[in-house]
C-alpha cells in the first residue's frame, strides 16, 4: 500500500484544520472523547518458526507492512490532570516481499504476503490536559493473520484473542485536531492447522507503530 496514498489525505486534513489554536484551559483534563485515524506500520515475525510450517525460507517472509488504525475513546472518569479511558480500534495491514531478482535460485519464487486484521478494545490511563495528553493502555485484542503466495489469496486464519499493551500521545494544534501516535505490542496466539486452507502458525509477538491525526 503506497505510503503517499495514505499520507496525503492526512496532510490535507491537517492543513485545513491548522488555524490558530483557540485557547483551551490548561486545567481541563484529557478528553472528553477522541477519534483517531492513523497509518499503521507493523513489524512481522520472520523467524523459522513462522516459515517452516508454510514450507518457506525465512528470507521470503516480509518484515514490515502498511495499513490503517482507526478507533475512538471516551473518558468518563476525569480528574484534574488525569483521565480513565475506554475505547477500541480496528487495525488492518499487510506487507509483501518479492523474490530478489539478483538471486538466480529465487527467480521463480512467489511474492509472499502477510496480512493481519485486529479488533483492539482497550482501557487507558491518560496524563495531561485537554490540549494534549500521553497515555498507557492495554487489553485483549481479537487477531487474525495469514501468510502465503500473494496470488493465492490465502484466507485469514481464525480469530484468536491475545494480550496487547502500549502507549502514545496526542498534541492538539487547534481545539479539535491533534497529531497522534501509538506504539503497541500484540501477543499473537498459536494457530492450529485447519485442513489445507489454514496452516499452523506459532505463538508470536508483533510490534506496530502508528501515526496520524486525532479529532474531538
Amino acid at each position: 500500500m503506497p505510503l503517499a496514498r495514505l499520507c496525503l489525505p492526512l496532510g490535507f486534513a491537517a492543513l485545513l484544520a491548522a488555524a490558530p489554536a483557540a485557547a483551551q484551559s490548561p486545567d481541563a483534563p484529557p478528553g472528553p472523547f477522541a477519534v483517531d485515524a492513523r497509518i499503521a506500520m507493523p513489524s512481522f515475525n520472520t523467524g523459522s518458526a513462522v516459515a517452516d510450517p508454510l514450507a518457506l525460507r525465512t528470507a521470503q517472509l516480509p518484515g514490515r507492512g502498511w495499513g490503517f488504525d482507526v478507533g475512538a475513546q471516551v473518558y468518563p472518569v476525569r480528574g484534574k490532570r488525569t483521565a480513565l479511558g475506554f475505547g477500541a480500534s480496528l487495525v488492518r495491514a499487510s506487507g509483501s516481499k518479492a523474490p530478489d531478482p539478483k538471486d538466480a535460485a529465487a527467480a521463480h519464487d512467489p511474492t509472499i504476503e502477510t496480512r493481519v486484521s485486529l479488533f483492539v478494545p482497550q482501557v487507558s490511563l491518560n496524563f495531561g490536559s485537554a490540549r494534549g495528553w500521553s497515555y498507557i493502555s492495554g487489553g485483549y485484542a481479537s487477531t487474525q493473520r495469514a501468510t502465503g503466495d500473494v496470488d493465492a489469496d490465502v484466507a485469514l486464519g481464525p480469530r484468536k484473542w491475545g494480550l496487547h499493551y502500549g502507549g502514545g500521545a496526542k498534541w492538539f494544534f487547534n481545539p479539535h485536531v491533534a497529531f497522534a501516535f501509538d506504539l503497541r505490542f500484540y501477543a499473537m496466539p498459536a494457530q492450529e492447522a485447519e485442513g489445507t486452507t489454514v496452516p499452523a502458525q506459532p505463538k508470536t509477538r508483533m510490534f506496530t507503530g502508528s501515526v496520524g491525526l486525532a479529532f474531538k
